[in-house]
Formats: structure tokens, sequence, C-alpha cells
């Protein structure tokens, strides 16, 4: 059984981590093989991350975006993590890329979209209740949010830390 988080909890990372955003679009029908191959090449790459601790990979969230563009929603310990694998000559990212760019696009059937975000351990801020593990919250350790120190102002009654201690004006909030 999957534990769900009754009390409200917040994920903490102190060092921060990279979170890496891609998907696809199936922009013509005719194009259905070609994202059907991708699928099953980016389940192969993340079953390979999962595989391997030392890759830096945490792991992903799948996003649906709709019946023709789908993404995921990955995190990496570094941003160096991340280029490594994605330059690494014996991994299966380069020959996915390729294939993509060689074989799967001659007209435009099939889109890929990416977006990169690095995280510095005290720029995000997280809420969970009455939810597994999810997100982030898969990988970071997981503290009630009373023990936690709001960084961002995220707060489930609307109460808000403006600034960090010690900043002058922060406002303080008590559970």
């Amino acid at each position: 059984m999957v534990q769900i988080f009754r009390e409200r909890m917040a994920a903490e990372m102190d060092d921060g981590f990279v979170i890496y955003i891609n998907g696809m679009r199936l922009n013509k029908l005719r194009a259905l093989p070609h994202w059907l191959v991708a699928n099953w090449k980016v389940a192969k790459m993340f079953r390979e991350l999962e595989a391997d601790p030392d890759s830096g990979f945490l792991g992903y969230t799948p996003i649906f975006l709709g019946l023709r563009k789908g993404a995921a929603m990955q995190y990496w310990r570094s941003l160096e993590d991340l280029q490594r694998f994605a330059t690494d000559p014996n991994g299966s990212h380069l020959p996915a890329w390729k294939w993509y760019n060689e074989e799967a696009d001659p007209d435009g059937g099939l889109g890929f979209w990416a977006e990169l975000y690095v995280v510095d351990g005290d720029s995000f801020e997280t809420f969970f209740r009455n939810v597994p593990p999810i997100g982030i919250g898969k990988f970071a350790k997981m503290v009630p949010m009373r023990e936690h120190e709001r960084r961002l102002g995220l707060s489930p009654d609307g109460r808000t830390r403006r600034a960090a201690a010690g900043d002058v004006g922060a406002e303080e909030t008590v559970e």
C-alpha cells in the first residue's frame, strides 16, 4: 500500500537539484510510428538511468498533456550529471537524438521540446498533504510543515514568510 502524507509535509534538499522537462508532440498522424519508437527509446533511457545510482538521475514524473502530447519532469542531482548523461558517447541519449534528427523528423511530424531549471537549495518550496510521495517528494527529505522553514511563502493557510530569517521586514509564521 502506498504511504499517503496525511499531515502537511514539505520536501527539503539543501544542495539543490535540477529539473529537466522534455516532451513530445505528435504533429502529424503519419508520424505515429516514430512517436511510438521515440516513447520506447525514452522509456529505455529512464530504465538505464534508474538502474545506475551514480548517474545523478533522481527520477521522473510523467506529464499527460493531451492525446497528442506528453512530457516527463525529470529530477537530477546536478547540471553536471545531466550534461554527462546527454553527451555520453556510450549512453543511449546520443543515438536516440541522432535517430530523431536523421530519421524521425523528415517533415516535422514529431516535435520535441525541453526546459531546464537549476534549483538552488534555498529557492524552492513544496507542500504535500493527502498524497503519496510525488514529484520532488519522492527524492527529498520529507518533514512536517511545522518543522520546515518556509523560504518563499508557500503556505496552505495563506500566511507568508516573505524573507529569510534576520532580514528586515521578514514576516514570521507561527504554526
